[in-house]
């Protein structure tokens, strides 16, 4: 069996976000999300994901959008609930077990829970300010 590199370069995220989308946007429950409610253009939206992802794993501090904001307007059009987050994060942790593995794509992994987890807080939120 070949061992997988680990996440090494900006190259390797875009195809990590490509092969994560490609499997994603089909997805029964987050495809019509992604196509349909967000109606994301693949052409403009990955770049921005490499570049987030580029500075979370490298420290780049180069990606300058409000991803938060993004995804509570997003919630704001079709509720984003626990069941979202779930299979958003199985579907990148295949991702990058499927084409990584080593400390960089553990910590790619670790942030993305982190990010789903906050996420979720953020809108519950949304829901009740009094419920911190």
């Amino acid at each position: 069996m070949e061992k997988k590199q680990d996440i090494e370069s900006r190259e390797d995220l875009e195809i990590l976000v490509q092969h994560f989308y490609d499997g994603m946007l089909k997805d029964q429950m987050l495809g019509p999300i992604f196509n349909e409610i967000a109606q994301i253009n693949l052409e403009t939206h990955l770049p921005h994901l490499v570049d987030f992802w580029h500075s979370m794993l490298f420290l780049t501090g180069a990606y300058k959008r409000n991803v938060m904001n993004m995804h509570l307007e997003l919630h704001r059009k079709t509720a984003l609930e626990k069941k979202h987050f779930d299979l958003w994060l199985q579907y990148f942790t295949k991702a990058i077990d499927d084409l990584f593995s080593g400390p960089r794509s553990q910590l790619a992994k670790e942030r993305a829970r982190s990010i789903a987890l906050l996420m979720q807080v953020k809108i519950k939120q949304l829901k009740d300010p009094n419920n911190l």
